[in-house]
């Protein structure tokens, strides 16, 4: 097996025969273990909703540059209204959603809720105005850095499950769920190769 794979990447080649192919086309997936900024992360994730990836890229990209940042901070957002960020080219309700990150984040220590267990935190992130079960799934994964989780609500993961046999394409919430259980505990790593083998 080739020695460039994760200890995570080894252990799902020799769990799931399907996934194995998928993983050893693309080679290895650095997964960096450190914690994101939780705003410049809840930003992305909001970005992305219900969009493509590229068309995702690219708003990211013209936000970024309109502020003249590397990463999404509250202050180029803070003092502008709802309007303002809407005109940067995302919807009313992301525009909204931003907002209520802001105001949650002002309520919340961040050390005292990266210690809080994985139920608790998402308890506290539904209850900002436009944030569902799929973008708590993208905070944990990709804030959070939790190396087990399968995000059922990602059309992509699905798309991509039933491209290459792992469910059929009637399958129901529990069937995806009860095959992504053999990933256990290395969903997250799973979910990388399959999103990688989609958009490549």
């Amino acid at each position: 097996m080739n020695s460039d794979f994760t200890p995570e990447e080894k252990f799902l080649i020799k769990r799931d025969k399907v996934l194995s192919k998928v993983i050893k086309t693309n080679g290895s997936i650095k997964f960096s273990k450190s914690k994101k900024d939780p705003f410049d992360t809840f930003v992305e994730i909001i970005i992305s909703q219900f969009i493509s990836t590229l068309a995702a890229k690219s708003i990211k990209e013209k936000m970024l540059e309109n502020f003249k940042e590397k990463n999404f901070k509250v202050e180029n957002f803070e003092n502008l209204s709802v309007a303002q960020i809407k005109n940067l080219g995302l919807s009313l309700n992301k525009a909204k959603s931003i907002k209520a990150v802001i105001r949650w984040l002002e309520m919340e220590s961040m050390k005292k809720f990266f210690n809080l267990s994985q139920a608790e935190r998402e308890k506290s992130l539904l209850k900002i105005f436009g944030i569902g079960p799929w973008s708590v799934d993208m905070f944990e994964m990709f804030c959070i850095r939790n190396k087990n989780i399968f995000s059922y609500g990602d059309a992509a993961l699905r798309q991509a499950m039933i491209q290459i046999g792992m469910v059929d394409k009637d399958a129901t919430q529990t069937n995806f769920e009860t095959y992504a259980k053999k990933w256990d505990p290395y969903k997250t790593f799973a979910c990388l190769h399959l999103w990688e083998m989609i958009e490549s």
